[in-house]
This record gives structure tokens, sequence and C-alpha cells, in this order.
């Protein structure tokens, strides 16, 4: 099993596309956040329903 791990995406949704995009690219069965999903950039909501559209699992990250 091919796994993406993401992390610290801090709500940037444009890095967030980017991202999930070139993962899209490769041969991965699963992806799985490490957290920091939302905290400094502009679109914390889009990325949390993103990643809750993808049911990528995900914890809280430390902060």
């Amino acid at each position: 099993m091919r796994l993406a791990i993401i992390s610290d995406i801090h709500g940037n949704f444009e890095a967030y596309q980017q991202v999930m995009a070139d993962i899209g690219r490769s041969q991965v069965d699963a992806v799985i956040s490490l957290g920091d999903n939302i905290g400094y950039g502009p679109e914390p909501e889009l990325v949390i329903q993103q990643i809750k559209a993808r049911k990528i699992p995900s914890v809280l990250g430390n902060h």
C-alpha cells in the first residue's frame, strides 16, 4: 500500500490543491493528514471541507 502523508496546510487552500493534484498523478492508495490543517492561511473552511469530502483521516496537530 502506498500512502501520501500531508501536514501543515494551515488553511492555504491553493497549496492544498497543488499537493492533492500531485498526489492524484501518483499511484497512491490513501492520503493521511498529520494535522495543522488550519491556522494561518486565508481559507481554512475550504481546506476542512475538502479534507472531509475526501474522507482523509487526520489528527489535530500541535496548534
